[in-house]
């Protein structure tokens, strides 16, 4: 299914292969337009202007392009378009969208909906869909999959509307957000499904240094909904020993507090709040360290 190569997006203009393109223009019209050209993206988180694992983004962005087509990207001119953007903008947080196709790219600022202090204090409402992605590892624009993401998203369950969406394989097993990764915090554990199942989110690899740093373990496993039931039952009287939870970069880590009909207490989880603590270190390291380097 084609679609646009412009999505969501704010402010007035993008650059296209290197020219400012107000999006009132003629040719920022075409933008908007459904094309059948293979799109690959990455959206980029930036915190106080400095844009957040950026070479992880790009070298996600060169596998997904040499797994399908295998042309040449350049990094560090999409790099300046970006912060040029984010300069002009005056932001300090927010969003940038890097897109490329064989013939094109593009930059530009894009509207991304960041969780709420209340969300990280409560977790999230979430809504199952059943779906195999395929090429999960290949980072592209598929309007099927956005469709039937955004059709679970608005269907509200007994808990709310679903601000995330966990998908499950054919087996019932959940193993991977719309738009982030899901993990389960189990005891002293954090498991993660298959790494050939998944689009391995950036975040994600920070989030494995945040889990050593706060003592726990990680290992590979995925879940059906009664096999998460059956481990709440097993627990003792006390804080919560399971926490389910997914990282994106607009998320870091955010704790799930029900899937379709079931409730979990796992923003309560002693283990995931000293994690997510973990990860917060991690990445205010990170813009301490390139805010530097841009001096």
């Amino acid at each position: 299914m084609a679609y646009p190569l412009v999505d969501g997006n704010i402010g007035d203009y993008c650059t296209l292969n290197g020219q400012k393109v107000l999006f009132t223009s003629e040719e920022g019209k075409k933008l908007f337009l459904p094309t059948d050209e293979i799109t690959y993206y990455e959206s980029v988180r930036f915190q106080k202007g400095v844009l957040l694992f950026w070479e992880d983004h790009m070298a996600r962005l060169s596998k997904s392009v040499e797994a399908k087509e295998d042309f040449p990207i350049d990094p560090e001119t999409y790099r300046h378009a970006a912060k040029d953007m984010i300069a002009e903008s005056g932001k300090k947080d927010g969003n940038v969208r890097v897109v490329v196709t064989k013939s094109l790219y593009l930059v530009y600022l894009s509207d991304m909906t960041y969780p709420t202090e209340d969300m990280y204090r409560k977790g999230i409402v979430t809504k199952s869909l059943t779906w195999e992605r395929v090429e999960p590892h290949v980072k592209v624009f598929r309007g099927d999959y956005k469709k039937a993401v955004a059709e679970a998203q608005n269907t509200e369950t007994p808990y709310g509307m679903p601000y995330e969406v966990i998908l499950r394989g054919k087996d019932g097993k959940f193993v991977e957000g719309g738009r982030s990764n899901f993990f389960v915090l189990y005891k002293d554990t954090v498991y993660s499904p298959s790494e050939d199942l998944i689009l391995i989110g950036i975040t994600r690899k920070y989030v494995k240094d945040a889990i050593a740093e706060a003592g726990l373990t990680l290992e590979e496993g995925a879940f059906t909904m009664e096999e998460l039931l059956d481990m709440e039952k097993e627990e003792d009287e006390g804080p919560p020993k399971m926490g389910l939870f997914v990282t994106s970069s607009p998320f870091d880590i955010l704790p799930v507090a029900s899937i379709d009909d079931q409730h979990f207490p796992s923003a309560n989880c002693p283990h995931l709040q000293v994690l997510m603590a973990a990860y917060q270190k991690v990445v205010q390291a990170y813009i301490a360290s390139h805010r530097a380097e841009s001096k």
